[in-house]
Parts: structure tokens; C-alpha cells; sequence
């Protein structure tokens, strides 16, 4: 049965949907080839920060992001997303900007929903204790790469449990940024969010 997800609850859904096959030469290279992607993720980071500062207060006004911040706050999730997840091998495709949507490391970010101003005006603070999870989240993701390196170059793939740690620890990731950017109110969760059946 086809499952679908969705986004109405305000969390961030991530999905893989690759084979566990690295090709060697691209995992022993990964540190010189990942550079052009960081260069797109530090300019694009440049934006990112004036754009969650118009967010906030227009959240505060209007207790919705507007739609033109919310596609640029989601794209730029979606494509971090996926530069992380190439970068520690949970995923074998190179990360293209312009094709976020159509990657088979999939990460849906949240709908446009209203949110409430007090939790908006608070929101830094409100995120510490996910930030500081997320971090340690953060070192666990590293280990597990590092792990991940060293079988893909001796098996040409990596394990089942590594791609499960490193997804786990990624979505977490993600969902506390979604937060902290103000592209959602709900607060990360542990717990992977439901996945719904398709209606028949």
C-alpha cells in the first residue's frame, strides 16, 4: 500500500529512499568535493539570517510567515539537508540547489501555518534546550559518518543501522533549524512523525 506524509502538524518529515551502495571514489573524496556545496551554503546563509529577522516580526504582525519567506526558509532546510546528508553518507546523490524536490534524500518542511506571537517572541530562547540536543545529535551524526567512511571505502555501501542513526539524528537536526528559523512552532520532537495511508 502507497503511504504518503504530511506536513499539517507542523514537523519536518525525512525520508531516504536510496539503495545502502557508495561508490568509493566519490566517499574517499568527499571532504574536497562537499567544498563548492558549503560555498552555496555560506552565501546562501547570508540571506537566510535578514530573512529570519523579517520573519519574526512578520509573525509577530501577522502570526503567519508570509509565502514568499516560508518557499525561501523551506528551500534552504531542504537543500542543507541534503549537502549534510551526501557529506555523511546517508546519501549517494550530490546535492543540487535548483532540484531540492526531486532528490531521493526527500525532507518535507512543515506547511504554512499560523503560530502564536508569544511563542514567536520568545522563540531563541524557547529553542535552547533543542539547540543544545541537536548538538550533541550533532556529534553522534559525526561518529557515524566517520564509521560509514571507513565501510563504504572497504564494502562499497554502508549498514542499515548507520543509515537509520545518521536519518534519525539528521531529522532531528532539521526540525529543531525549522524552529529556530520560524518556519514552524512546533517543537522538535525525539519521535519521528506519523507517515498517513493514502486514501484508496
Amino acid at each position: 500500500m502507497t503511504t504518503v506524509s504530511t506536513v499539517a502538524d507542523g514537523r519536518v518529515r525525512v525520508e531516504a529512499r536510496e539503495l545502502l551502495r557508495r561508490r568509493r571514489l566519490a566517499v574517499l573524496f568527499r571532504i574536497l568535493l562537499v567544498i563548492p556545496q558549503y560555498v552555496v551554503l555560506f552565501t546562501w546563509t547570508l540571506l537566510v539570517v535578514p530573512a529570519v529577522a523579517i520573519a519574526w516580526l512578520a509573525l509577530l504582525l501577522e502570526g503567519r510567515l508570509p509565502s514568499f519567506l516560508h518557499r525561501f526558509l523551506s528551500a534552504f532546510l531542504c537543500y542543507q539537508g541534503q549537502v549534510n546528508a551526501w557529506f555523511d553518507l546517508l546519501s549517494a546523490r550530490y546535492p543540487d540547489p535548483l532540484r531540492t524536490g526531486e532528490h531521493p534524500f526527500r525532507i518535507e518542511p512543515p506547511d504554512r501555518l499560523r503560530q502564536p506571537r508569544l511563542v514567536t517572541l520568545f522563540r531563541l530562547l524557547l529553542g535552547l534546550p533543542a539547540l543544545v540536543l541537536a548538538s550533541v545529535f550533532n556529534v553522534v551524526l559525526s561518529l557515524a559518518s566517520i564509521a560509514a567512511w571507513f565501510v563504504a571505502l572497504v564494502l562499497g555501501r554502508t549498514t542499515a543501522g548507520l543509515q537509520e542513526l545518521g536519518t534519525f539524528c539528521l531529522r532531528y537536526q532539521l526540525e529543531t533549524q525549522a524552529y529556530v528559523t520560524l518556519l514552524t512552532s512546533t517543537y522538535p520532537r525525539l519521535a519521528p512523525p506519523e507517515v498517513t495511508p493514502a486514501p484508496e
